[in-house]
Order: C-alpha cells, then structure tokens, then sequence
C-alpha cells in the first residue's frame, strides 16, 4: 500500500521509516521504568477521559472541558523513545476555554492551560524518591503556533504543597525579565531550577527549532539536592549539558506535561486572574517519549 496515497497508512508508515531511520544507534544499560506515558497507536483522544487512562483523567484542564476536546494526534515522525514502544505523538492543545478552576480557588482568568499529570503520580509515589530521571521530547505544530510574546510552561515539577516547582520548562518571552535575566531569545527552551528562587538558576537554554523533535531528560536526587540536564535533537542520543549541579529539589509533587500560558502585564499584577491574553486561541505543543526511570544507580536511558 502506497504511504503517499492512502492516509490510512500514513502513520504506519512514518513510524516505520523513523525505526529504519535508527537502527544500530547506540543503546544504554535498560533502566527500571517507573512510570510510561507513551501512547499506543489505538489510543484515542476520549481514552483520556476514562478511568483508565495512564494519566488523570480529571487534572489539568478548563472547567467544563474534556480531554477529547484537547488532545490531537498529530501525523509527525514519532520521537525516538516513542519508536522501540510504537507509540505515537500526542499533541497537548489550548483555547478560549482553557481556564482552570482549583479546588478552593477562584477561576484562573490569567492563565490558559491544559496539562497531563500521571495518573499514579501522588506527591509522594516512587517518582519523587531516591533518584529519578524524566523524559520528554517537543516539538511545535505549525498549524497550532504558540505566540512567543508570552511566556508558557510545558513542563514544569510541582510541589506537593502546589507552592512552588523544583524544576520550570519553559520557552517565549519572559513575564519578569529580572526573574530570567539570562534570555535574551523568546524562541528558545530552557530548564530553570527551584520556581521561587528570584532570580531563577536557568540550567540550560537551546533555540527552538521548528519541525524537529528537541529532546530532554531531566535527573533529579530527592536527597541529594542534584539536578543534570540531558538534551538532543531528533534521534540523535541524549548528551549531558548541564551538572550535576545543586538546585533545592524538597517537596515531592507531581510531573505535569502540556501548555500553561501566561499572561502579558505590567509587573505586579496578579498572574492568575489578571493580565491579557488573546481570544480565539487555537495553539498546541506536541510531545513524545514521555517516561520516568529510576537512577538511584545512575542509570539514565540515553538512546532507545
């Protein structure tokens, strides 16, 4: 069956070519896997609204949403974790009516998000003990553009107190350019430690190339206050980039992957509920490859 004639087979097809793409890439010792969000090819998006689905089905989203209306497949070459597992790309997307209400809080109207959390990822579970690595890889859709004038957060750890974050994703522009001094570029991605330090320690920062896949792992000692970065692009194998270095990583919490946009403001407004954000929103960040491992014994998955 023709790939170029029959959409059917279109994404078979680019999961097969992206395998004999990388085949005899390096491989690294197999690390105990913690928890897997990749997705299998039967996957749909109302899966994610079901008890069943590997992430929380009711956590993060606008009020009155569901994850159907959200989450897209989007026809791209898996990234290279996704290939060994078959699975395929899922695009995490933001609207109008991307606005969140907290348990005991009031509407968020200054932010728009949409975010996946592992459904067994509690605060206090296994991947916020001993040592442990996350995995993620993005890539923009250029039919969804983010707008860089703001700033977003597609990955970021939480605390479990919900006061701060370990470690901050982030790419556009940033809100307080004295609380990220180091940005001089919107388009780019870049890991930031501890949330709640002023300035933020910004680890790493690369350009965000658009149509590649950028790929991180970020390992984290839950005692041992350490942080390493590990970053490529498309099937390339992991490279350490930064640390190990200290960063305050106290507060287990949980992993969250998808889009928090912030507001454009003047300084001192309350992001929250206050600020601009545009209407008629249509903007999307699709992801891949997202797993956690165990690295208490300094394992860390390099290449599939």
């Amino acid at each position: 069956m023709s790939c170029e004639r029959n959409n059917r087979w279109a994404l078979f097809c680019i999961v097969a070519g992206a395998i004999t793409g990388v085949l005899g890439a390096p491989s690294s010792k197999a690390c105990k896997i913690l928890f897997d969000g990749r997705l299998a090819l039967s996957v749909q998006p109302a899966d994610f609204d079901k008890n069943s689905s590997i992430y929380d089905h009711q956590f993060v989203h606008g009020e009155n949403q569901t994850w159907a209306e959200i989450i897209k497949f989007p026809v791209v070459a898996p990234s290279m974790f996704d290939i060994p597992k078959l699975a395929k790309p899922v695009e995490v997307t933001i609207n109008d009516q991307s606005i969140f209400l907290p348990g005991g809080g009031p509407l968020q109207t200054g932010f728009r998000r949409s975010e996946l959390i592992p459904a067994t990822n509690n605060g206090t579970d296994i991947t916020v003990q001993g040592t442990t690595t996350f995995h993620w890889s993005l890539r923009t859709d250029p039919f969804r553009p983010l707008n860089f004038s703001h700033e977003y957060h597609p990955v970021w750890h939480e605390t479990a107190d919900f006061s701060t974050s370990e470690i901050t994703f982030l790419t556009g522009k940033p809100f307080n350019q004295s609380f990220d001094p180091t940005v001089h570029n919107p388009k780019t991605l870049r890991l930031a430690g501890r949330q709640s330090n002023s300035p933020e320690t910004t680890f790493f920062q690369t350009p965000f190339d658009d149509d590649i896949w950028h790929n991180f792992a970020v390992t984290l000692g839950w005692t041992s206050n350490e942080l390493t970065v590990f970053y490529s692009k498309d099937n390339a194998p992991l490279q350490r980039v930064a640390g190990p270095s200290f960063n305050d990583n106290s507060g287990g919490g949980q992993f969250h992957v998808g889009l928090l946009k912030e507001p454009t403001g003047p300084l001192g407004i309350d992001v929250l509920t206050q600020g601009f954000q545009e209407s008629h929103l249509n903007e999307g960040m699709i992801f891949g490859g997202v797993f956690i491992e165990d690295s208490s014994d300094g394992c860390v998955t390099l290449s599939p």
